[in-house]
This record gives C-alpha cells, structure tokens and sequence, in this order.
C-alpha cells in the first residue's frame, strides 16, 4: 500500500505562461498549475529533474539496510521539494523522519485518528485559511490542553497527526506552512507537566524530519506558562527557526500584517466563522486507514539505523 492522503487543502499562488512554448507540466507527480511556475523557480523542479531525482532517491533507498520506507512519487516527492531536489540530502531527512517515528513510541504507538480523544482535539486543528503568501496554517491552541486528563505524549500525537496531513498539501510542499500557537488560558501547571525530552522530539521533527518548512511561528496572547515552554523549547531551537518567531500578544494587528482578517476566526479578530474543531477530526477520522498504512513503514532493526535504541530513549523520554 501506498499510503497516499488524498485530503487536500485548496491551492493557492500564481503560475504565469513565460511564452507561448511554456506548457503546463501534466506528468507523473506535477503539482497542480498554479504552484508550478514557483516550485520550478525556487525548488528547481521540472519533469525532468523531477523524474530522474525520484529514480535517485528509490535507489538509494533500496539500498538503505534495515529500513522499510514508503517509496511512492507522492511521498518522496515531499522530501525532495523541502530539499530543493538535493537528492543525498532528502536521503538523510527521510532516514531523520522514520528515526524520530522509531525513537518516539509513546507518541507514535497508536498514531492514528481514533487514539487521539477528544480532550485533545480540542487543542490543535488546520484551518481552511492561508496566510497572505498563500501557506496553510497549522493552529494550536495550548491553552485547551488540560494535563490531568490528556498526557504531553498524546497532546504531541494529535499535533503531529496535523503536520502529517499538511505535508502531504502540495501548497505546504512549495511554499512551507505557518503555525499560529494560542496561550490564552495555558496555565503553569500544565506547563510544568511537559516532559523535556518530548519537546525534542517534536523540535526535531519539525526542524529535520518534517518534508515541509516551518516559515513562521506566531505566538499570540502570551501568559507566564509560555514563558517556562519557551525555556523548555529555547535549548533545542536552532537559529533558522529562533528568527522565524513572531509575539503578538493580544495585538492581532501585528498577526493580521502575516495573516488576513479574512482568513482568520473572530478568535483572533478575523472574519471567517468560529474554529470547527469537529468538522476538521471528523475530516481527519476519514483518514484511519492511511495512518495505519503508513504506521507500517520503518526502521526494521532495533539498532534503528545506528541511533539509540527504541527501549533507552523511550526510558530517557518517559523519566526526564
């Protein structure tokens, strides 16, 4: 089985004819029209280089031990659009991504719709807007996670669940996502429940493993328990990501130059109707059959490619 997410969000951006000799790509893999002329400008990619890139990176993999990857266009393709079509290293962030699945058990054991309740979908959701650079947009709202009754692991598998289904949007492939994190009401306690040693492995996945780029984190409505979550997130952040943090506070002004009042929920001073947590799971629940498809792919071994074992990080993970 292939795996393949068939939800989509609409697409956005501009293709323009350069002649009357410039046609539409219609082969194997292409992105839909109107995203093509910038993917080929700032990834490289034409159905040339596309399809011998894809050649590539299938042997590669092929000859990669102990690894049982998922080998089809639409998968791979993602890699190669974050890398820019540097085969080696979409090589290295597909190993990065099934190593962090393999490392991670407690948040990827049962990473499908069904195991995330509904205390957790409360918390994170991907709305149907885009922000002004037409980039969908991936909304947490820490502020309804309440620790007595969802641990950090399972909070951490419904927002990753998330990102998932946006990598698999070719508008996330070409032009990157957004995230927009929500700390009204987030309070200390459930701050100090968040385990160190989960956070990295979710700023790992974002910052190595992840087929598409973070290109903005906007914060809003700030509290004191953000403050000690961006203690715990500060010593795993790397520069590229530090910079692309953005604190508005309660001014949506500032969010609204990044994001339209018309792409936004009146939560945030926008337009568009109240958030539909459970329209937008209920979507995500249609999905149970991909997820498991893919929860079937990874590191055979339990050297997992030469990292750490799955049984002394799940220990570092459960007891730091």
């Amino acid at each position: 089985m292939s795996g393949k997410v068939c939800f989509r969000a609409a697409m956005l951006g501009t293709y323009t004819k350069r002649s009357t000799e410039d046609v539409y790509d219609t082969t194997e893999g292409a992105l839909p029209v109107r995203l093509q002329r910038i993917a080929e400008d700032d990834l490289g990619e034409t159905p040339a280089r596309r399809k011998e890139s894809l050649e590539k990176l299938a042997k590669l993999i092929s000859e990669e031990e102990d690894l049982n990857a998922r080998t089809d266009a639409e998968f791979l393709l993602r890699f190669l659009r974050v890398r820019k079509y540097n085969v080696d290293e979409a090589m290295q962030t597909i190993r990065n991504y099934y190593h962090n699945r393999s490392t991670c058990k407690s948040v990827y054991r049962e990473f499908i719709p069904s195991a995330v309740p509904l205390s957790a979908r409360k918390v994170c959701m991907v709305p149907p807007g885009k922000d002004r650079q037409g980039r969908p947009i991936f909304l947490c709202n820490i502020g309804h996670w309440n620790s007595r009754e969802v641990t950090h692991a399972v909070f951490q598998r419904a927002c990753l669940m998330c990102l998932e289904l946006m990598t698999s949007d070719p508008s996330a492939q070409t032009l990157g996502l957004v995230l927009i994190l929500d700390c009204h009401d987030f309070r200390v306690e459930n701050a100090l429940s968040l385990k160190p040693g989960l956070i990295k492995k979710g700023l790992e996945y974002v910052q190595d493993c992840m087929p598409s780029r973070l290109k903005a984190f906007h914060v809003v409505r700030q509290t004191q328990a953000f403050d000690i979550l961006y203690s715990l997130m500060k010593p795993f952040l790397k520069n590229k990501l530090t910079r692309r943090f953005k604190f508005h506070g309660e001014n949506f002004e500032s969010l609204h130059k990044d994001i339209s009042p018309e792409e936004l929920p009146p939560e945030f001073g926008g337009q568009t109707p109240p958030l539909d947590n459970d329209a937008f799971w209920s979507k995500m629940d249609n999905l149970e059959a991909v997820f498991q498809s893919d929860n079937q792919y990874g590191y055979t071994s339990r050297d997992v490619g030469g990292f750490a074992t799955q049984e002394e990080v799940e220990e570092a993970l459960e007891f730091i």
